[in-house]
C-alpha cells in the first residue's frame, strides 16, 4: 500500500515507518519535528516536514502520495502539560487531525487510522482492575482526554460524512528505548531518569502516593498491534494494553531491582487530577488477530533502563 504517517518521527511512529516499509509498503512521513527525531535508521522513509492543521499543505501530500491509508499519530503527548496549557493542548491534538480531515475533503483519503489513548475514557471505579470495554462511552478527565475524545468524535463524524473507513486504536500507555519523559509512558522515562541522577539534594521521589495503576505496553508490542490491525484491514475500536496493572511505585521498585538499589522511595504532591486506576486490555484484538504482548514488564523495563543508562553516560 501507499501509507502516510501523521506525526511519523515520533516515537511510535518512527518505528512503526520502518517496519511498514520493510514489509513492501510506500510510506512517506509527515512531521513538524517540535518533538519528533530521524536518525540513520529512519534514511528510507521519506519525510515531509509540515504541520498537520494546515489543510492545504496535508492535502498537496495526499494528491502526491494518493495513499489507501493514513495514520493519525500526531499530537501534544504529555497530560502534565495539558493542565498547564489546555488551549494549546486542544489545537496540537484536535487541530492536528481536523486538518487531516478537512484535507481529506479535498484529496480522498479511503481509510484513517486514528491512535488514540485511554484517557478518553476517564476512570475505571474505585478499586476496579478490570480492562474497560471498546463500548465504554467516552468520559475524559484530563484536557489530553478532552482533546482525544474531541480527534474521536470529529473523525468518527466527518469521515462517515466523506465514506472514509475509520479506525480508532486506544494505546495504553507506551514505553521502551527511545521513549523521552513526556508522553502518557514518561513516568517511565522520568522515574528511571530520576534514579539514575539521584543525589543526597536530588533524591528519586513519586508524584502522587504510588499507587496510580496502569498496564503498560512495551515499543515492539504496541508496534507489532498496530500492525496486525492494518494487515487485517480492521475498522471500528481497538483498545491496546498488556492486561497487567502496574502502579507507579512499582515502576520505582522494579527501577532499584534492575540497578541493585535500595534506594527508599520518596513522594511529593501531585500538581494535577489524575485517573488513578485505567486497564485497558487487548480483548478484542486478541479475539479477532493472534495478537498478545510478548515483552514481560520486567524484560521492557530492563531494555529501557539500560537505554537510558547508555543514553546518560
Amino acid at each position: 500500500m501507499n501509507i502516510v504517517i501523521g506525526g511519523g518521527a515520533g516515537f511510535i511512529g518512527a518505528p512503526l515507518a520502518r517496519a511498514l516499509s520493510r514489509m513492501g509498503h510506500n510510506v512517506t512521513v509527515i512531521d513538524d519535528m517540535s518533538t519528533g527525531y530521524r536518525t540513520s535508521r529512519d534514511a528510507s522513509v521519506p519525510l515531509v516536514k509540515g504541520s498537520l492543521d494546515d489543510p492545504k499543505f496535508v492535502s498537496r501530500v495526499i494528491e502526491r502520495t494518493l495513499p489507501s491509508l493514513y495514520i493519525h499519530l500526531a499530537g501534544q503527548p504529555d497530560v502534565r502539560l495539558s493542565w498547564e496549557r489546555p488551549s494549546w493542548d486542544n489545537q496540537r491534538t484536535t487541530g492536528a487531525i481536523l486538518g487531516v480531515l478537512e484535507a481529506s475533503r479535498m484529496a480522498s483519503i479511503p481509510w484513517i487510522i486514528l491512535v488514540s489513548s485511554g484517557e478518553v475514557l476517564g476512570n475505571a471505579g474505585e478499586g476496579s482492575r478490570a480492562p474497560l470495554s471498546e463500548e465504554r462511552p467516552l468520559s475524559p478527565l484530563s484536557p489530553y482526554g478532552i482533546s482525544h475524545a474531541q480527534a474521536e468524535f470529529a473523525l468518527a463524524s466527518l469521515s462517515d460524512f466523506h465514506s472514509t473507513r475509520q479506525t480508532i486504536v486506544r494505546l495504553a500507555p507506551v514505553y521502551g528505548p527511545g521513549q523521552t519523559v513526556a508522553g502518557e509512558g514518561g513516568l517511565i522515562g522520568s522515574a528511571i531518569r530520576q534514579t539514575l541522577l539521584r543525589s543526597s539534594v536530588n533524591p528519586a521521589a513519586i508524584s502522587g502516593n504510588g499507587v496510580r495503576v496502569r498496564d503498560y505496553v512495551y515499543i515492539d508490542d504496541a508496534i507489532e498491534a498496530l500492525l496486525h490491525i492494518i494487515s487485517r484491514d480492521a475498522s471500528g475500536v481497538f483498545h491496546v494494553g498488556s492486561n497487567c496493572p502496574v502502579s507507579d511505585r512499582e515502576i520505582f521498585l522494579e527501577i532499584g531491582k534492575i540497578l541493585g538499589s535500595d534506594a527508599p522511595v520518596n513522594y511529593h504532591s501531585k500538581t494535577f487530577v489524575d485517573t488513578e486506576c485505567r486497564i485497558l486490555g487487548h480483548q478484542r484484538l486478541t479475539e479477532e488477530s493472534d495478537w498478545e504482548c510478548e515483552v514481560p514488564f520486567h524484560e521492557g523495563m530492563a531494555k529501557t533502563v539500560k537505554f537510558f543508562s547508555e543514553v546518560i553516560q
